[in-house]
């Protein structure tokens, strides 16, 4: 007679313990590995060449899109597939309508499970017409069968020659180790008046000190050579004068830390007036957090913020031109 020994029963939870543990830290481990190499990425998709303006006007656009989940305050909560489809398609004939050279989007998915896998800058790339673009991931982690993969995509009318990540200053640590951070994605743009840079930022939500520290180095960047850079993008912050203006440890404000660096000029320059000049919530404006900021020797000629429901944030355009004014020196 074989008699089974107590020892084998004890190491059955022990093996699948084992199990469960490897299931879990092989994915996320083989995502965080992989995630280096994927950070940042340029593509030229199936569309053929479209026409930018081709003299000294340029029009930027940018725009937090929230993962494709419109007004819902939860990721998971975009609806189904169908819809979450259709709304990146309304989305797209927003882009086209806007009809920008450059576009900078935030919180954009490349594979998400709660987007449902979709690479949605390839997605608002094709639909809206936008032969190249740029991907840069902020958070890239698997854990189980989900994924996570998303940060700032730029779509553009002319090619795209050099993409680079942007490292930020981060809100923590270990978060950063684990899961990832937001950072900013540079772009070199082949225009015809000449070569641009464009950076994309999501800056911390979380801290105004951190922003702070995001706005120095932006500044620094910006002023380093002679090629214009332009910078677009969700700030999540407010000079102070605005509407629900927030300060740091200091008092300090990355608006104001731009705005000091002279090296940037902003619209608007004043506090708002009207709703229509805020840019989020997009349901119920309370403040202006979504800037674009052209260099000092640009000259605006249209800026606004686009009054739409497809995201918690309204998208923001800016037409200005390469050459100052003749009055300006």
């Amino acid at each position: 007679m074989n008699i089974i020994g107590p020892g084998k029963f004890r190491s059955r939870p022990r093996l699948a313990a084992v199990i469960v543990l490897a299931s879990l830290l092989v994915p996320y481990g083989f995502s965080r590995t992989a995630s280096y190499w994927r950070r940042v990425s340029i593509h030229t998709g199936d569309v053929g060449p479209t026409e930018g303006r081709t003299d000294e006007t340029i029009r930027v656009a940018c725009y937090n899109i929230a993962h494709g989940r419109g007004l819902a305050t939860s990721n998971w909560d975009g609806g189904t597939f169908e819809e979450r489809k259709a709304r990146l398609q309304q989305i797209a004939d927003l882009l086209k309508e806007l009809d920008a050279d450059i576009v900078v989007l935030n919180e954009v998915d490349f594979d998400s499970s709660w987007s449902l896998n979709i690479n949605q800058a390839q997605s608002l790339a094709t639909l809206s017409g936008y032969p190249y673009w740029a991907e840069q991931r902020n958070l890239d982690f698997r854990i189980l069968a989900w994924n996570w993969q998303f940060g700032n995509a730029i779509l553009s009318k002319h090619p795209i020659t050099h993409a680079s990540e942007l490292d930020l200053p981060g809100y923590s640590t270990v978060e950063a180790c684990l899961a990832g951070k937001k950072k900013g994605l540079s772009c070199t743009i082949a225009h015809d008046s000449g070569e641009l840079r464009i950076i994309g930022v999501h800056l911390c939500h979380r801290s105004e000190e951190i922003r702070v520290q995001s706005a120095q180095v932006i500044a620094e960047i910006a002023s380093s050579d002679a090629i214009p850079t332009i910078v677009a993008g969700d700030f999540n912050s407010t000079p102070t004068g605005f509407p629900n203006s927030q300060t740091g440890p200091l008092g300090d404000n990355a608006m104001d830390v731009l705005d000091a660096s002279r090296v940037f000029h902003r619209l608007p320059e004043q506090p708002p007036e009207s709703p229509a000049e805020l840019t989020y919530h997009s349901a119920q404006p309370e403040k202006t957090i979504d800037w674009i900021l052209i260099p000092k020797n640009f000259r605006f000629i249209k800026y606004h913020a686009e009054d739409s429901p497809l995201s918690d944030h309204r998208p923001v355009i800016a037409e200005f031109s390469t050459k100052p004014a003749a009055s300006d020196p």
